[in-house]
């Protein structure tokens, strides 16, 4: 009889639960964060998307755009060895291990900047484009305006690190997913490298892994099916950051979550936001139903 009464408790608990989530949305634990459609561009579910934030290492996303459009356009190829400078060398955060002066291949480059984040690599490849990362960075908000974004949208750099008198670039959460529909939108070989869990260089064999732990199959709390992107981002004041990106069935979703306090968090809501897109149960555990609703 005990073990009835407690099946029928967790029942329904947990109907109540699922009530919540398909009804009111689901309950994201950041800063701010936007779920949209990237077919038809339609927003789903969102807080605080419009305000400005600091976007960290997302802001890495318009750095590809504009590399790869400079491709596109012939203006650099793949195959091109481009010279680490001291500049890039010196840069603070992640960076791929090689000296200043060290010639890399633009496909190591990129890789190591959409897979790993390394920022020498990104700063390497704003030189490349722009002559300067500070020519390159009047070319990403002269893009900003051309796409439409916000005037909240400001970018300082190529990598979204604080520069030296501590400004940061700025995003709101709707600015970086039409910058990531954007992105994908016209250059749609980027989901290729995106979803990458690793990448060797050519340049000494060393291998770089991914920030984006929902592609990691082994990891069944954060992966979820049909992820292929996009870009992760963390500075103290940005929080934990995530541009996610998940395509079944030809329907394809964009979220971003803007600080969160760890660095699993931003995965763990992006999950929950993909779930409510696909209206696909995002099962806790039993244990955190019943701690829930116990404390209401």
């Amino acid at each position: 009889m005990k073990r009835m009464f407690l099946f029928s408790i967790i029942v329904l608990l947990t109907s109540v639960f699922y009530f919540d989530f398909y009804q009111k949305g689901p309950d994201i634990d950041a800063e701010s964060y936007i779920l949209i459609n990237a077919n038809t561009g339609e927003t789903l579910y969102g807080k605080h998307e419009d305000q400005p934030f600091a976007a960290a290492s997302m802001s890495k996303l318009m750095t590809e755009y504009l590399v790869l459009k400079s491709i596109t356009e012939g203006r650099l190829d793949w195959d091109d060895r481009v010279v680490m400078s001291e500049h890039a060398a010196n840069s603070m955060g992640v960076k791929i291990d090689v000296p200043a002066g060290a010639m890399l291949t633009v496909r190591d480059l990129f890789t190591s900047m959409v897979v790993a984040s390394a920022n020498n690599a990104a700063i390497v490849l704003a030189e490349a484009v722009g002559g300067s990362e500070e020519n390159f960075t009047a070319l990403m908000n002269e893009k900003a305006r051309d796409f439409g974004l916000s005037r909240h949208t400001r970018f300082v750099n190529a990598t979204g690190l604080p520069t030296v008198s501590n400004e940061e670039n700025i995003m709101t959460a709707r600015d970086v997913s039409k910058l990531a529909v954007k992105l994908i939108g016209e250059y749609p070989e980027v989901l290729e490298t995106t979803q990458l869990t690793f990448y060797q260089l050519a340049y000494d064999g060393s291998v770089v892994y991914s920030t984006n732990r929902m592609l990691n199959k082994n990891n069944p709390s954060l992966w979820f099916e049909g992820v292929d992107g996009l870009k992760t981002g963390f500075t103290d004041r940005a929080g934990y950051c995530f541009t996610g990106t998940v395509e079944r069935n030809g329907k394809r979703y964009i979220s971003v979550v803007m600080g969160t306090e760890e660095t699993e968090k931003r995965f763990i809501e992006t999950r929950k936001l993909f779930a409510y897109g696909f209206n696909e149960p995002n099962i806790p555990s039993i244990k955190t139903i019943v701690k829930q609703y116990v404390s209401r």
